[in-house]
């Protein structure tokens, strides 16, 4: 019986031998479209806002994000210190060759699933869900989260939801060969929500919302605030808005300060927050 069968095996190890090369070239072919990809987008970035000059020449480090969600990670170092990174994702709709999205991106020190930050849990997952990101730690009696950019750990009550960011539509999202057309500045300086709050007695009405329209073409004497209800509405997460970008003229993406700036498309925020002009200029008033 067992002699029956050698035949069998030898050609099926041949045609395993065989499919060898031809998948280390594709894994080699996807790679360099990857690295491609993210240069093209730095450059792009970088010679357009002036906030993101360190980028240029900078050196980058690609880790997976989770398992199986096709997304991942770049850290972006200059002289050995972090300046930045971006999420980048696969579209769903790729076909006969690689569609690389851009999820999110910022500049500064301090980025997403920073190590200084992550759990010493081996089984801490990181999950990337725009505002909601965190590390998630099953090993535990309990499942927690973990923000993936503060490292606050969350009590273990809170419940775990389905990421939001895998309800985007691809078309809204800056895709290869998309370049960076316009820019604005709201707030070039670093500032703390709760500096103006004139957006906390507001978050009680229904028609204060700021509209894209009005973001990109009004000026403003007073800060916009992006609060944004997160992990079932059980954390108010309030950013200052500070920079906006287009791309391609047409796909927005809008930059908060969160230890500093991190920009994640228009449609995302709006869906899952709201924008708020502060009437009033200090806590006391």
């Amino acid at each position: 019986m067992t002699r029956r069968f050698l035949p069998f095996i030898a050609a099926l190890l041949s045609l395993m031998l065989l499919s060898l090369p031809a998948f280390a070239q594709d894994e080699a072919s996807w790679d360099k479209q990857f690295q491609a990809q993210i240069r093209e987008w730095m450059d792009a970035i970088s010679s357009r806002d002036p906030q993101f000059k360190q980028w240029q020449d900078a050196k980058t480090d690609v880790q997976t994000l989770g398992a199986g969600q096709h997304q991942w990670l770049v850290s972006i170092k200059k002289a050995d210190k972090q300046v930045g990174y971006l999420v980048i994702g696969e579209s769903p709709d790729s076909t006969s060759h690689e569609k690389f999205v851009l999820l999110e991106y910022g500049v500064g020190e301090y980025i997403l699933f920073d190590d200084a930050f992550a759990p010493k849990e081996i089984a801490a997952e990181p999950v990337y869900d725009g505002f909601a990101s965190h590390w998630l730690i099953t090993q535990k009696p309990d499942t927690q989260m973990v923000n993936a950019k503060t490292g606050e750990m969350y009590p273990t009550s809170f419940q775990v939801s389905e990421p939001t960011v895998d309800a985007f539509a691809s078309e809204q999202l800056i895709q290869n060969g998309q370049r960076l057309t316009q820019t604005r500045i709201l707030s070039a300086i670093e500032a703390d929500p709760f500096d103006h709050i004139g957006w906390v007695s507001q978050m009680s009405t229904t028609d204060t919302d700021v509209s894209w329209n009005q973001l990109w073409r009004q000026d403003y004497t007073s800060p916009v605030t992006l609060a944004v209800p997160i992990h079932q509405s059980q954390v108010l997460a309030p950013f200052v808005v500070g920079s906006l970008h287009l791309w391609n003229d047409q796909n927005a993406y809008v930059g908060v300060w969160d230890e500093g700036l991190r920009f994640v498309p228009y449609s995302y925020a709006h869906r899952v927050g709201r924008f708020f002009v502060n009437e009033t200029s200090s806590p006391s008033e």
